[in-house]
């Protein structure tokens, strides 16, 4: 089930992404139910909004907004 979510969450940013960039570009964006909640300087800070936000047991994704292809970083906590 969190696997799907992050796909979906991914699927949005790719869908997405030429008004992201004109939105966000070189900010990361933390991405929870196929929505933008914010946009952050840091990996470390979208990261810690997230979990802040929706807690530790939820999916949510952070993603560098950029023109090339970045290496997505996904937190996936579970305890």
């Amino acid at each position: 089930m969190k696997n799907e979510i992050l796909t979906k969450n991914q699927g949005f940013v790719n869908a997405n992404l030429p008004m992201f960039l004109s939105l966000y570009k070189n900010k990361y964006i933390l991405v929870y139910d196929q929505e933008v909640v914010g946009s952050f300087d840091s990996y470390e800070a979208a990261a810690e909004e997230g979990i802040s936000v929706f807690g530790i047991g939820e999916s949510f994704l952070v993603h560098y907004v950029t023109e090339n292809s970045p290496v997505n970083f996904i937190s996936v906590a579970i305890l």
